[in-house]
């Protein structure tokens, strides 16, 4: 199956018309129409942004594969007068903790004052050298 074929799928799942998806994806209904019949693919940010709005990972996007744990888990099977019945657990998705970067070890003000004093410093010292 390619990945036109698979947004394809999972758009009609989602009971969305291509306009619908395009207008949601912001791109016309013409790139879709490309997706889906593979004469271009969407660029990395349009293919996650793709997942999101489908309810689905990046990664059976792009490759089919579905990630480990979406794959539902069998735990038991017992045997019931000639029936088999399963219990299958869904695993739950892992946790990711979003990640915050600091720009600056120390207040930008301090920077401000240390340079301030820095320039006086040297003014200083320039008048009496």
């Amino acid at each position: 199956m390619s990945i036109g074929e698979r947004i394809t799928q999972l758009r009609k799942e989602k009971s969305l018309s291509q306009g619908d998806l395009a207008q949601a994806l912001d791109v016309t209904r013409q790139a879709v129409s490309k997706w889906e019949n593979d004469q271009s693919s969407p660029d990395t940010l349009k293919l996650i942004q793709l997942s999101q709005v489908l309810d689905t990972e990046v990664e059976y996007l792009a490759t089919g594969r579905k990630p480990v744990y979406e794959q539902p888990i069998v735990l038991n099977m017992v045997k019931k007068v000639d029936k088999v019945v399963e219990k299958v657990v869904e695993v739950e998705k892992p946790v990711i903790k979003r990640v915050v970067r600091v720009k600056y070890r120390r207040n930008p003000m301090e920077y401000a004052a240390i340079g301030l004093g820095a320039f006086l410093l040297g003014l200083i010292l320039g008048i009496l050298i």
